[in-house]
């Protein structure tokens, strides 16, 4: 009889196992989406900054201080997104070596800014130095949010001390599928500006990349000139990268977190089942046995 309790006792830790599980799954399927969505949402403005940067001319933007490359430095600054919090599958794991895999192909002196707890230990595992952590984002961001990081980053490179600046994060394609992706983000170039909004292959959202004529771009007018112009939108860009980047991850470690808690909800109803056909067992041997002790005891009395 013990050994039935025991089995119960495991069912119901099982039960409630695939209960939590089931839950985490659902509130991962909920924020993915709403993550994609606003990743979504930043095509239309990437596409639109696009244009304009085509349209501007080549001198302007040979001599605008955001798109030129120092070339006194040798420093990388690598902006690095991980999660917050585990039990989201291989993702971490992934980040983690894709950053790993550029690095052993780098002689640069590489130093880290990083967002999210995993991010820091990454950054910690590799030996370089870390310039700041951000940790406390909300679960879902708003470019504002994001100000505090996007204005180091950029004061950072304006200072001259590192030759380009790069976005380390994970790039979500589709709910079972993310890609862990490292780009630059300054100095900004309408080509870079071009493979950001190309990487926006999420469907739905405004803004098309095909709406864009790189060789013959549309002529406006600027005031109060072109480089006052570049001045407030490229900085502006350099944040979106950064925001987007955030948001690609974010959805990437729902979708991992969604895909993991529900291979664990079915891992759970599988040993249920496993569970409940061993408890049968268990219990019809249980009878099986008492029925055998009850006839041979009435056999014992009807032989006396």
């Amino acid at each position: 009889m013990s050994n039935t309790k025991i089995i119960k006792t495991k069912m119901a830790s099982v039960g409630n196992m695939k209960k939590i599980t089931k839950a985490m799954e659902m509130v991962s399927r909920s924020k993915m989406k709403k993550d994609v969505g606003l990743a979504v949402n930043t095509r239309a403005y990437a596409t639109r900054a696009l244009e304009l940067m085509v349209s501007l001319s080549n001198e302007t933007m040979e001599k605008n201080k955001f798109l030129m490359t120092p070339k006194d430095t040798d420093k990388v600054l690598i902006v690095h997104i991980a999660s917050n919090k585990g039990l989201c599958g291989g993702y971490n794991a992934s980040a983690l070596r894709a950053l790993n895999s550029y690095l052993v192909r780098r002689d640069d002196k590489i130093e880290f800014v990083t967002v999210g707890k995993y991010a820091r230990r990454h950054a910690d595992k590799s030996g370089r130095e870390i310039l700041k952590s951000f940790e406390e984002f909300p679960e879902t961001p708003t470019v504002g949010d994001i100000s505090e990081l996007g204005d180091f980053v950029i004061k950072k490179f304006l200072s001259g001390e590192y030759k380009k600046v790069l976005i380390s994060y994970t790039k979500y394609t589709s709910p079972f599928h993310q890609v862990p992706t490292i780009r630059k983000i300054l100095p900004l170039s309408s080509m870079s500006l071009k493979n950001i909004i190309d990487e926006l292959s999420v469907a739905g959202g405004e803004g098309n990349i095909d709406e864009v004529d790189l060789k013959n771009p549309k002529q406006y007018i600027y005031e109060p000139n072109e480089d006052a112009i570049l001045n407030i939108v490229v900085p502006r860009l350099a944040k979106l990268q950064i925001y987007q980047g955030l948001l690609e991850s974010n959805a990437s470690e729902q979708s991992s977190r969604m895909v993991a808690m529900k291979n664990s909800t079915d891992n759970a109803d599988k040993m249920g089942k496993e569970l409940l056909l061993n408890y049968n067992k268990a219990r019809q041997g249980s009878i099986t046995k008492e029925i055998l002790e009850i006839a041979a005891g009435a056999d014992a009395v009807s032989d006396s």
